[in-house]
């Protein structure tokens, strides 16, 4: 969640970074399932933040908020930060998510190789595929869903928001939504996105991983 107020705790179901109490990211968790920071790099741009999730599915989850930075605005710091933590990608099932403020329609306006298509190729070289294009199988700069009205206003919609899952896991994604623009017009400009998957159909596309966990409950005589 961007944009949110710091919590009076944080526990291991909810974890916030920022740097104004009134403004920051914060990541919850429900259910059985538990949060754990990460180590970060310090030469990332603001906000991408890498957070252990701990649970029945076992990943790591990139939270985002792009800001303007120094020499990098919005989702060119976003693809400078991917491009840093690329290790990460290639070691951990990874989840890329939240508020980017990009979309390939703005392509021409960033320097080359770090436009919101350059960031899109990126992620699909790393094994990641857009949770909402997949299931609406709808091209980047095409959405039918917006997840932002510009100043608040109906007649100005786009789609800034996404969620990154590994490409693996694309078949056990059960529904996608995207709130309307009745129902939060009056919390916010932004829309949540929700990209539901099922954790069973994920367990069944790591046989491996089962053997390992039957072989450790098999009581050794």
């Amino acid at each position: 969640m961007q944009e949110c107020a710091k919590p009076l705790t944080e526990t291991e179901q909810c974890l916030w970074f920022g740097d104004n109490p009134r403004q920051g990211v914060a990541i919850k968790a429900y259910g059985q399932y538990r949060l754990r920071a990460f180590p970060a790099s310090a030469d990332v741009p603001r906000y991408v933040i890498p957070v252990e999730v701990l649970g029945p599915t076992h990943f790591l989850l990139i939270a985002v908020w792009a800001m303007p930075n120094p020499g990098y605005r919005y989702v060119e710091g976003v693809l400078r930060a991917v491009e840093i933590y690329r290790s990460l990608f290639t070691q951990h099932q990874t989840v890329i998510i939240g508020d980017f403020n990009s979309n390939s329609i703005w392509d021409s306006s960033h320097r080359a190789g770090y436009s919101h298509g350059a960031l899109v190729k990126l992620l699909s070289e790393l094994g990641l595929v857009s949770g909402y294009h997949h299931f609406y199988n709808e091209a980047h700069g095409r959405e039918t869903r917006p997840t932002f009205y510009l100043r608040w206003n109906q007649q100005h919609p786009y789609h800034l928001d996404y969620c990154f899952i590994p490409q693996l896991w694309a078949p056990t994604v059960s529904r996608v939504a995207v709130g309307s623009y009745q129902a939060w017009k009056q919390h916010s400009d932004h829309r949540p996105l929700l990209v539901e998957l099922d954790d069973n159909a994920i367990h069944d596309l790591y046989p491996a991983r089962r053997a390992r966990a039957a072989i450790r409950k098999t009581p050794v005589e």
